[in-house]
């Protein structure tokens, strides 16, 4: 009798609070628990893949992360990555940079980076658009340095070595 009595407004207040708190006590009853979980310092990015920055202009597209690690896994390398996500992060952490076309790209930044990361990547313009899955030719990588001429997976796996190496004399 009561409940014919009151408003229209009032009992659909009425309800809609109640299935608001109806709604607030299931989540909170079978929602999952927040975890917070701090990462060491040691740990770091490239710890399982040797990072390989491409710098290759704006024309060409962007690397998805697993396009990135796909162009060493569809070629049976080692855990190698690659990327022309300049974002992605700082170039200190890259394990080597590759410069495609014209060696005015190696800009500043990169040039400040010892010469033994840096390493000039020849290939066709067709590859590079198909992000270095479909080529012709294995691309071909000439060190600044020594001009020894790498293709990808002898590439990852001079990274890996240097990065091992590394490793123990620390």
């Amino acid at each position: 009798m009561c409940w014919r009595q009151v408003s229209k407004l009032t009992k659909t207040l009425f309800v809609v609070i109640f299935y608001m708190t109806m709604y607030e006590l299931i989540w909170y009853a079978l929602g999952p628990t927040t975890e917070v979980t701090f990462i060491s310092e040691d740990l770091h990015v490239g710890d399982k893949y040797a990072l390989i920055f491409l710098a290759a202009g704006p024309e060409w597209p962007v690397f998805s992360d697993a396009e990135g690690a796909e162009v060493f896994r569809s070629r049976g390398c080692g855990p190698c990555f690659i990327t022309n996500n300049k974002g992605l992060l700082p170039m200190s952490e890259f394990d080597a940079v590759l410069v495609y076309g014209k060696t005015a790209l190696l800009s500043d930044s990169m040039a400040a980076m010892p010469p033994e990361k840096r390493f000039l990547l020849e290939t066709y313009k067709r590859c590079m658009s198909s992000k270095l899955s479909r080529c012709i030719r294995e691309p071909k990588v000439t060190s600044f340095v020594n001009f020894m001429v790498f293709h990808l997976c002898e590439l990852c796996d001079k990274l890996l070595r240097n990065r091992y190496h590394n490793k123990i004399a620390q």
